[in-house]
């Protein structure tokens, strides 16, 4: 989102400049816009503490955070607060602890560090309206300066199209019915549990194709060996946006979206629509927001592996429902989905911002 963020506002002649973690992995950064790579040795997942930041967010008009960001939000929200700088939040989700002690810092950060961020923002965006109610920090809002500011997908890049023989050929998936998970493996996205309903359908032509690497990938290998389905479950690993994954949408019949929490949108899903494929996603506010369950996709009961199956179930037996309900997704992503909506959006609350109103 950040990267589509700052591209729009790039191209509509903004000058941006975009301060992220240095996690040492290289790559060519876009023309459009400066990416400054902050370096520290206290890296924790997607969080790190960058003090430098402070000095960093100089000669700026407005700031953009997306949050949480652990180590470095509290930078951004003092250097705006000090220098006078507006800034504006976009709040992606909660963040769960993987254990006991991460668990308990992160319930005294929030009302305390938490809250004098948020409560310090100029306008808080949100990715959808549904989700940021349903978030813990719902309580510490001033709703009069939240707006939302949706997700958005390049229509041009995730279109409908033939299966890549390829690739076909590469993941074995001649005769296949193809469910595919698109994302990191981070614990909250419950892909075991997309793997247990794939193991309990036992149909050797319903195959899994996960597209995404790095947490517990390990932990998932293992269990389709425990499961009887290594042979049925094919890890593709991270694809790129700007190259191979718009092929690999087109492998699917399905996309799942398995999440229990922390789920704010889920912009696989509107890739997915994008590219004519139907989802299915958990009842979770944000992801469920985008399906009209039944038309445009499924619903199925947020960790009820038993309703997930029955769900998948439903559109691997009718490949004429698939198609119609991957076209409709397809034109509703094309109503309501472009990058562009969201750049006018935010463009107006960050010029506004920059002009000296909305300042908190």
């Amino acid at each position: 989102m950040c990267y589509h963020n700052s591209l729009d506002l790039a191209r509509r002649g903004h000058d941006v400049t975009v301060f992220t973690l240095d996690h040492g992995v290289s790559g060519t950064d876009p023309r459009e816009f400066r990416v400054i790579r902050l370096r520290t040795p206290l890296l924790s997942g997607d969080g790190g503490v960058v003090p430098h930041l402070f000095r960093n967010l100089r000669g700026f008009d407005a700031v953009h955070l997306h949050y949480p960001f652990y180590g470095g939000g509290e930078y951004a929200a003092l250097a705006s607060r000090v220098r006078g700088t507006g800034y504006f939040v976009t709040y992606h989700m909660d963040v769960y602890g993987n254990t006991l002690f991460r668990r308990a810092a992160i319930a005294a950060y929030e009302p305390v560090a938490g809250r004098w961020i948020l409560r310090g923002a100029s306008r808080i965006g949100a990715v959808s309206l549904p989700h940021l109610r349903s978030t813990r920090v719902a309580k510490f809002l001033d709703w009069n300066r939240v707006v939302e500011v949706p997700n958005g997908v390049d229509m041009e890049r995730f279109r409908p199209g033939e299966k890549d023989p390829a690739l076909v050929s590469r993941y074995g998936l001649e005769g296949k019915k193809v469910v595919l998970f698109v994302g990191n493996l981070q614990p909250f996205k419950r892909l075991e549990l997309l793997i247990e309903a794939v193991a309990g359908i036992g149909d050797p032509s319903v195959v899994l194709l996960v597209v995404g690497g790095g947490y517990g990938e390990q932990e998932y290998r293992a269990q389709t060996r425990r499961l009887g389905v290594e042979d049925r479950v094919i890890f593709a690993g991270p694809k790129s946006p700007c190259a191979d994954l718009p092929d690999h949408y087109r492998l699917g019949d399905m996309l799942v979206l398995p999440s229990t929490h922390s789920e704010s949108f889920g912009l696989v899903v509107l890739e997915a629509m994008a590219s004519g494929i139907p989802a299915i996603v958990s009842s979770l506010p944000g992801p469920s927001s985008l399906v009209e369950d039944g038309e445009d996709g499924l619903v199925a009961s947020a960790g009820n592996v038993g309703d997930l199956k029955r769900k998948m179930l439903l559109l691997i037996g009718d490949e004429g429902n698939r198609k119609r309900m991957g076209s409709r997704a397809r034109e509703k992503v094309i109503g309501r989905y472009g990058w562009n909506h969201a750049g006018d959006i935010l463009e107006k609350e960050l010029t506004e911002i920059a002009s000296g109103r909305h300042r908190g």
